[in-house]
């Protein structure tokens, strides 16, 4: 199923409307120069989410939680990309934990977490993710995941089919047309001028926890997954959800993955390019909500 949304599909959705399909989340300046400035000691926290730090079966992440429990049973969980860590998740968190239990760790090595004690594999990565949910208390799990985090998000549904219900993957890389560090970094570039400029400081301090040597190993990790081979196999309904305007993940590539999936539906957000959910948390929002209660109807 393909849906485009237009422009009238935002009207009470959004707060504000910066040009044609654009809507920015107030604050978001403050709350970047916030996150990028975090502490173990001081750690950001965002309206309902909290920053807390269980000991899971992958060892202690840093995981960002809603601190009330809504009425839904149906826990979300998001899963953040290859240089980027929780923060640039908690807009997003947010405004789903209004009517969702959420989680968003810090993977192994992201964020405030400690690194793996060896570099971790894609499988590693797929079982924090439930680690960290399953710690929190969380049993029945719908995964939403960007970019390289919808990479993890699918081999956690396959490894866990059992938790797993629901996938989100907005942005979902990589695009086998793509599969290059040349190709990927020039694309992603490409992005920068449709990207709200908030999220540079994120990104940048994102870099800098992480370090270069370990943003080498997992960029590898990235690139060797191959998504098409898995999507076939995923039985849980997942929602596409693509950045009009994003040149990393190229339109075809996106109707691929919807194909690919027995359960998969594709919708396509013009006006943001490969991080939609933080320029435009407001409206993926409500997309994500209105897919995810699916699963408590269903």
């Amino acid at each position: 199923m393909f849906t485009k949304l237009k422009r009238e599909d935002f009207k009470g959705r959004s707060r504000r409307l910066t040009r044609e399909g654009f809507a920015v989340r107030p604050g978001l300046w403050r709350f970047a120069v916030r996150a990028a400035t975090e502490t173990q000691q001081r750690p950001v926290w965002l309206g309902r989410m909290q920053t807390r730090r269980p000991e899971t079966s992958s060892g202690a992440l840093w995981t960002r939680a809603s601190a009330a429990r809504p009425r839904n049973d149906l826990s979300v969980v998001l899963v953040h990309g290859v240089i980027v860590s929780s923060r640039y998740l908690m807009p997003l968190a947010d405004e789903l934990a209004a009517d969702f239990p959420v989680v968003v760790p810090d993977l192994p090595g992201y964020g405030l977490s400690e690194p793996a004690p060896s570099p971790p594999n894609m499988a590693d990565l797929a079982d924090a993710v439930v680690a960290g949910a399953r710690a929190a208390g969380h049993r029945r799990l719908a995964i939403v995941g960007n970019s390289f985090g919808a990479q993890i998000a699918i081999a956690a549904a396959l490894r866990h089919p059992d938790l797993v219900e629901r996938l989100v993957l907005i942005d979902l890389t990589t695009d086998p047309t793509a599969r290059s560090f040349p190709r990927q970094f020039l694309r992603w570039a490409r992005c920068g001028v449709d990207e709200h400029l908030s999220i540079l400081p994120v990104m940048s301090r994102d870099l800098v926890d992480l370090g270069p040597r370990q943003a080498i190993h997992l960029l590898r990790v990235m690139m060797q997954d191959r998504p098409e081979q898995k999507l076939p196999a995923v039985r849980q309904p997942t929602l596409v959800v693509r950045g009009g305007r994003d040149r990393l993940v190229s339109a075809s590539w996106a109707r691929q993955s919807a194909e690919l999936l027995p359960k998969g539906r594709l919708v396509v957000v013009p006006g943001y390019a490969h991080m939609p959910h933080w320029s435009g948390t407001c409206v993926v929002a409500p997309i994500l909500r209105d897919f995810l209660a699916e699963g408590e109807s269903g």
